[in-house]
């Protein structure tokens, strides 16, 4: 896109008239509508202002996309991942802000440092304040209901765990941002969707609400309710995703079933049914076969709709093993789940491998 095009993209976006922006920037009228003509070249000296004016980097009036290329991107992550391996939480958190810095409508990469200031329980006043501010940013400007929608999810959580009662209180505003079921644009898709667009658009409504359900059956659990009724819940929860996966790999959505499935084994063993144990447990192994084997039998729901901001499916599944080893109810399969753990170790370092060479 020109220059000329963009300026007047921006200028229509933020609802200014040329009169708005030439008093904004001390210039004239004039001068404005021959900027978005291509009749006049912009002056240098007031590229900062403009930005400012407009809320987007210098780069993107140039439409400069070679310095967020792909390869940009990768080195981004490759230093994000160095630093997670160094469990330098701190560098991984500055990383991120450096990177929204240099391109601030850049907003899916809102999230990430949101979930990673959640995650790691950044929690001092000074870092909260600032994910609020970029809260406020995107909610402003950024045009993607999907991202406002998973940042308001996010901070809705920092903001409820927080001490300070002021930050406390944001968590019911971005709560009330959230759209209801009842109320979500998705169930009109028919009116303005047709064919392969529209069936994707149902599988991706589906999963949602069969993830958000999950989870809901889940907190209804609590440690004081007898083992048979706990037992119940979990197993609910699991044939929510069993009814949709239908015994077949599901990639990111495994974990939260194969949770369930842990916990039920768990349950079990204090109810002393060993059998019934061991049954759960042979499917947590199963489906982790079905990852390290390329499965072909793919669940035609769950595996072709992804979450927003998904977690790797590896990373999840690394952290199950360490809890289910950790977990004194299974210590009878310490072993078995180890020796498993090994294999899908080696599986993630051959494919990690595999990769390198690929981008190599």
């Amino acid at each position: 896109m020109e220059l000329k095009q963009k300026l007047k993209e921006l200028r229509t976006s933020r609802r200014l008239t040329q009169e708005e922006v030439a008093e904004a920037l001390g210039v004239s009228a004039q001068t404005v509508s021959k900027w978005e003509r291509g009749l006049l070249s912009l002056d240098i000296s007031l590229l900062p202002k403009i930005a400012l004016l407009y809320r987007c980097s210098i780069d993107s009036l140039f439409d400069m996309s070679r310095l967020w290329s792909n390869e940009h991107q990768r080195e981004f992550e490759a230093r994000v991942h160095e630093l997670h391996a160094k469990r330098d939480w701190e560098g991984v958190y500055q990383a991120c802000i450096t990177e929204i810095e240099l391109n601030p409508d850049t907003y899916k990469n809102y999230p990430d440092v949101m979930l990673h200031v959640y995650r790691k329980k950044l929690y001092d006043n000074g870092r909260v304040e600032r994910m609020i501010s970029l809260a406020d940013y995107a909610e402003k400007h950024c045009q993607s209901s999907d991202i406002r929608n998973e940042i308001y999810k996010i901070m809705l959580q920092i903001c409820a765990e927080s001490d300070d009662e002021h930050i406390k209180s944001k968590a019911d505003y971005y709560y009330k941002k959230l759209p209801s079921l009842r109320q979500s644009r998705e169930i009109y898709a028919k009116c303005v969707m047709t064919g392969d667009e529209y069936r994707s658009q149902l599988k991706k409504n589906l999963i949602q609400l069969v993830d958000m359900a999950e989870c809901t059956v889940r907190q209804l659990i609590s440690p004081d309710m007898p083992l048979d009724v706990r037992l119940e819940y979990y197993k609910k929860a699991a044939a929510l995703y069993e009814i949709v996966l239908d015994n077949k790999y599901a990639g990111f959505f495994d974990p939260p079933l194969l949770t369930d499935y842990c916990e039920i084994a768990a349950i079990y063993i204090r109810l002393g049914q060993r059998g019934k144990a061991d049954e759960y447990i042979e499917r947590i192994v199963t489906a982790i076969e079905r990852h390290m084997n390329g499965s072909r039998e793919k669940s035609e729901l769950l595996y072709s709709t992804l979450l927003p901001n998904a977690t790797p499916t590896e990373k999840i599944i690394a952290s199950l093993f360490r809890y289910m080893i950790n977990k004194p109810e299974l210590d009878e399969y310490k072993a078995e789940l180890s020796e498993l753990q090994k294999s899908y170790e080696n599986f993630i370092a051959k494919k990690e491998a595999t990769q390198c060479q690929k981008n190599n």
